[in-house]
């Protein structure tokens, strides 16, 4: 049963006429006799019976008539409301961590694209929470990503938890702290750090760990950009704790190393999005959280 079925036995059901039916679909009236005919083995009734000359709707016939209707009506509905979609423009504004920007959201946008081909995403790397908080409330960012531990709502923001993400701290497999048996923070402070910018979430949770354990690295590098400082771990320029995400690739190249050490605490980070509590949400909205929440998962 498809589509084309349906709409023949609608057609034929509103002129009881197979040779009017044909003329109107512009099928040859032996099409429209071999469908209906698909249509009742498969249903395993009869839809039309004769009068003597006149064609008539059998019961199951009247039945069946008013399914095919809803279910024509509700096709034209969906075809109409993507339709909509693929022709909608609009700029949509999102706010999301450096890392999310070239890890997470290319997926994102791609799916995001086939739905609404037209509307332009804009994408602003950014870590500053209150600078989120404060874009979400006038409208500067529709959505924003975020990254870390827990985040609370606000009587204007509200977030959504998306999936959960490890952290792991790596090393180039030419750094001689692979050598080390799950060396603790202390053990490691001879290296050199490489960090992220200020105001990223693990960033900051590396550093509490090191103010916890009143300690130092030897040398610090701070480096904004996380392809960048990927690449200067594969240099073995030092050591940097970063989302496994983000180093997944290497470390399965064994471009990277995961060094196994023991962490002063292991608090658990998740991905989040977050959006203002009075953002009107349309069919655009709604649908870029749930394409999110699937990429993210």
């Amino acid at each position: 049963m498809d589509m084309k079925q349906l709409s023949t036995f609608q057609t034929a059901s509103e002129t009881l006429n197979f040779t009017k039916s044909a003329k109107i679909l512009n099928y040859a009236q032996s099409s429209v006799t071999s469908q209906i005919k698909s249509l009742e083995d498969e249903l395993g009734v009869s839809l039309f019976e004769r009068l003597g000359n006149k064609l008539v709707l059998t019961p199951f016939g009247v039945k069946f008539k008013v399914y095919t209707d809803s279910i024509i009506s509700q096709y034209h509905s969906v075809l109409d409301e993507i339709n909509y979609d693929k022709n909608m423009t609009a700029t949509l504004i999102v706010g999301a961590t450096e890392s999310q920007c070239a890890y997470k959201l290319p997926t994102v946008l791609t799916e995001f694209k086939i739905l609404f081909p037209k509307v332009k995403v804009i994408v602003k790397p950014m870590h500053n929470l209150e600078q989120i908080q404060s874009d979400l409330q006038t409208g500067e960012l529709d959505f924003a990503f975020l990254f870390g531990e827990n985040f609370e709502e606000t009587n204007s923001v509200q977030i959504s938890k998306l999936s959960k993400e490890n952290l792991v701290l790596v090393a180039s497999p030419l750094n001689e702290v692979n050598n080390l048996k799950k060396p603790s923070l202390n053990d490691l402070q001879k290296e050199t750090i490489l960090l992220t910018e200020k105001g990223c979430s693990y960033r900051n949770l590396l550093e509490n760990m090191i103010a916890d354990s009143n300690m130092s690295f030897s040398s610090t590098f701070e480096i904004t950009n996380v392809e960048t400082l990927k690449n200067c771990v594969k240099s073995n320029l030092g050591i940097a704790l970063l989302p496994y995400g983000v180093v997944k690739d290497e470390v399965s190249n064994q471009k990277l190393k995961i060094i196994d050490w023991n962490p002063p605490s292991n608090p658990e980070l998740f991905h989040f999005v977050s959006w203002h509590k009075d953002k009107k949400f349309t069919s655009l909205l709604d649908t870029f959280v749930s394409v999110s929440e699937n990429i993210f998962q």
